[in-house]
């Protein structure tokens, strides 16, 4: 089969509309209609359906779309650094992550990087942001995801904001179509992060300017301890929902969202001056985790605003 007529149905189905899809790909409409009309006879299901908007993707057209996004993106890598010099560099690479992001985006960056890079060897640590900026300003970590964080020895540049929302056990009254205020919250027993940075101090700093106090009879900075006690109804939580989809798919768990004030994760890549990677392949280690946080929140499985246009380049400020 040919793979360009898949990565023209994936644009189609982002742009939701052959015209617009035609527009980005550079090419006429009726000849995009005429690829999409051969993949669709090559398989023998519909993919779309037409409406006065443009068209919607069918149920056939939906699992296309899931099974094929991440495969495309990985040839499109492997295409692009075969036979670069970067693609032979061997070495090690360490990178950190914050607990709520690692859930979601630690499995396919690295994949996309074994697959870019294929020689190098890669290190995750994962915990809290007030971590992983001290081991980046020891030198041991080479870049990071983290939060949001105002320190004049790292360069940081955005990446994504995402909504926080409250998450408890299955047997609470959470529910999406009805919002927690934050003066509701503050009288719950939460379980907090116990970094001093991230979602722990949002909630902190928020209950400081309410003149309220906080109940927080456990403290970890482990996600996978929290959604455990979450689902034992040992209280409730304040997270993005890139960290507990799963369970919230299979109702393990439950959520509303927060309001009055809404809290929001506020999430960058980092490194510090000491980064004795070669610039050219931190750039391209840089370019490659966009990428995949990109595709996450195009595709929906990350629900957050995508911030990282810009390339991030380790030496400059």
């Amino acid at each position: 089969m040919d793979t360009h007529r898949l990565e023209y149905f994936q644009r189609v189905a982002e742009e939701g509309s052959i015209s617009r899809a035609a527009t980005l790909l550079g090419i006429a409409q009726p000849a995009l209609s005429r690829q999409i009309r051969l993949l669709e006879e090559d398989l023998g299901i519909t993919l779309f359906h037409r409406t006065r908007r443009g068209v919607q993707l069918t149920d056939d057209g939906e699992r296309l779309r899931a099974a094929t996004a991440a495969p495309l993106r990985q040839l499109e890598l492997a295409l692009q650094y075969a036979g670069s010099p970067l693609a032979r560099i061997e070495r090690g690479v360490h990178i950190g992550m914050v607990p709520t992001v690692a859930a979601i985006l630690s499995a396919p960056l690295l994949t996309s990087l074994r697959i870019a890079f294929p020689r190098a060897s890669f290190h995750v640590t994962v915990a809290g942001t007030d971590q992983l900026v001290a081991e980046m300003l020891r030198g041991t970590i080479d870049t990071a995801v983290i939060n949001q964080v105002s320190d004049d020895r790292l360069f940081v540049r955005d990446l994504l904001i995402e909504d926080l929302v409250v998450v408890g056990g299955p047997n609470t009254e959470l529910r999406p179509d009805h919002p927690v205020t934050f003066t509701r919250l503050i009288e719950l027993p939460l379980l907090l992060p116990e970094s001093t940075m991230g979602i722990a101090s949002s909630v902190e700093n928020t209950a400081l300017r309410t003149r309220v106090r906080i109940r927080s009879p456990i403290v970890t900075d482990s996600l996978r301890v929290t959604l455990d006690l979450l689902a034992r109804g040992a209280g409730y939580a304040v997270l993005p929902l890139s960290a507990c989809g799963p369970e919230i798919a299979s109702e393990r768990l439950r959520y509303a969202p927060l309001i009055d004030p809404a809290l929001t994760q506020h999430l960058g890549v980092a490194a510090s001056a000491r980064l004795d990677l070669p610039r050219e392949f931190a750039t391209k280690i840089g370019d490659v985790l966009r990428q995949e946080t990109s595709e996450l929140t195009r595709s929906g499985a990350w629900q957050a605003k995508f911030l990282a246009e810009q390339r991030w380049n380790p030496n400059r400020a």
